[in-house]
Order: structure tokens, then sequence, then C-alpha cells
């Protein structure tokens, strides 16, 4: 889900994209051109994709991407990530504090949250079910919600340059085990979602820009240079996933068969096996970042620095 660094698009996520005319939010401007602007996320609302990206746009297709309608979305905040908790029910987030809350799958969007004094962005958005939400920023920035999305309980999480301590992710497992990440390295570990969000040892010193949860109670986490760890017991200890490569790694989608793909700058293409600890990498033809990525049954849907979003099969993108 959340897509970053490299230049262009890290201005893009902590510096562009405000709304910074406005002391109240306004409409999304309905462009002929809004297929083609910078996504930094795409979500699934059952048959239907989502996508959001710069200036407040969100697009969705119910043709598996033949055709895309602009939604109506009340604000021009760049956007940086999306969630849905059933087939109607989802959030966006992004930049002026904002998240964002539709009920139509992503046809029309309301304001839960507009503060575009506080300079917050926000960088991702997870929801354990309905109630129960995450959104993560810029700052150490922590919300958590129980009721929907109504109320958000507010937090910074510090570090010694707290200031620098960008949160990109968060997962958790079944046991209730939740695991943020951030930049520097900076690993956070709450036993049950809620309390004592606390710094815990990390395997590396650079950025994590993400982290799924894996069958068998694992987590994976991925970041700077293309830097891949797992964890089969909570995040006490990590093992090093081989990669090959040094991009920046941006966003991942578990597959059908267990694998992970896993996407970055430069276009790359990672497929780790968890069961292993086995990577291959592969690069699409002209090297064009790629901030997300989506999977639906055999085919892949893509957003890059090149704007726009782009359906390929799985077989084609799929380093061999």
């Amino acid at each position: 889900m959340l897509r970053l660094f490299g230049g262009v698009l890290l201005a893009l996520l902590l510096c562009g994209g405000r709304d910074v005319f406005a002391a109240e939010p306004r409409p999304a401007l309905k462009a002929p051109l809004a297929t083609k602007v910078v996504f930094l996320d795409i979500a699934r609302a059952a048959d239907r994709v989502v996508a959001a990206g710069e200036r407040g746009v969100i697009i969705y297709s119910d043709d598996a991407g033949a055709a895309w309608t602009q939604a109506e979305v009340p604000t021009r905040s760049t956007l940086t990530a999306l969630a849905f908790v059933d087939d109607k029910t989802g959030y966006a987030v992004g930049h002026d504090a904002v998240i964002l809350k539709t009920t139509d799958a992503g046809a029309s969007w309301t304001l839960v949250s507009f503060d575009p004094e506080s300079r917050n962005v926000m960088l991702n958005v997870r929801f354990r079910d309905a109630n129960t939400g995450y959104v993560v920023g810029a700052n150490g920035q922590l919300w958590i919600t129980k009721d929907g999305g109504a109320v958000w309980d507010r937090r910074t999480l510090a570090v010694e340059d707290w200031y620098q301590n960008h949160i990109f992710d968060i997962a958790w497992l079944p046991d209730g085990v939740t695991l943020a990440v951030a930049e520097k390295g900076v690993l956070y570990r709450s036993p049950d979602g809620w309390s004592d969000f606390s710094p815990i040892v990390s395997p590396y010193a650079g950025s994590y820009f993400g982290a799924l949860t894996l069958a068998g109670g694992k987590f994976l986490i991925y970041g700077m240079k293309g830097h891949v760890f797992e964890s089969a017991d909570g995040a006490t200890s990590w093992q090093q996933v081989r990669t090959n490569t040094e991009q920046f790694l941006l966003d991942a989608a578990v597959l059908a068969d267990g694998r992970v793909l896993i996407v970055g700058a430069g276009g790359v293409l990672l497929v780790v096996d968890p069961r292993s600890a086995d990577a291959r990498v592969a690069t699409r033809p002209g090297g064009v970042g790629i901030n997300a990525v989506l999977v639906v049954g055999d085919d892949a849907y893509l957003a890059g620095l090149g704007g726009g979003v782009t359906k390929l099969p799985l077989a084609e993108l799929l380093p061999r």
C-alpha cells in the first residue's frame, strides 16, 4: 500500500500536494486526464478496483481496468493510501491530516479529518475489522480508532530524532501482537495493538516502507536498498532475505501460492518465498518506479511514477 521515496516521490508524499490555499477543503477537480495522474495506492472493493493519488484524485473501475471513473472527493490534498473493510466501506488518507471515508465502494467520499495547519502527512491506513483501524504518518503519528473512524486516539511515537521518524506501515498477528515500521530502522511493537507501542531492536538501520502478516504467524518487512526481513516469533528475531537488489522496495502483495510480490524504485519486481527465504528479482523495461501493486486473480495492477494504472498478467510480470 504506501509508496514512496526516491526524490520526486518523496517530495510528493511529504512536501507537495497540500491544499495550501484553503482553510476549508476544496473538492478535487474533475479532469479528463485524471486517469493519468501519479497514483500512490490501489485497493479492491469487491469486484471494483480503486486508486488514489495526487491532488485528491480517486478513480475506480468496474470492468477490470478497461474503463475508469473519477470519484467525488471533497479535498485536493494528495492521497497516499487506501483500505477497504468490506465491499462498500473504505478509508483514504493523505496530506493535511486528511482521512476520508466511503460507504459506496469508492464512488464518493466524505471527510473524517482535515487539518492543514497541523502539516501532518498521513502515510498509511490499515483496518483489522470494521471498527478497529490505524493511520500512521509523518513525525511519529499513530492514530487508532475502535469505532469505525468516528473517534481517533492520536499519539506521537518518538525516538531520539522524532522529527524524522515517519511511520510508514503497520501489521499485526492473530494473537494481537502489532508491529509498526518507520524511518531510520525504527520498529515499534505492541502486545495487543493498543497499549505500549515501544521501540524494539531492529535488524537494520535504514528505513522500512512496508510490513505484511504472512501465513504461519510471520511478519515480513521491507524497505531501503532491497532489504527484506522475516520474523517467525512476533518480531523478537529476524532473518534477512537475500534479494540481489539495492532498489527501494515500496509496496507488496501476497500471491495465491503464499509468495510475496514486492515492487519499488527503478521498476524492480521481487518475488520472495517465505518458506525458503528465497527471492527472485527482475526489472520492468524502462525502469520506471512502481509505487503500488494490487493482485487480483491472474492479473496485477501497477501504479507508477509515470502516472496512471497499468494492468498486466502475472505470468508476464513475475521474475522467471
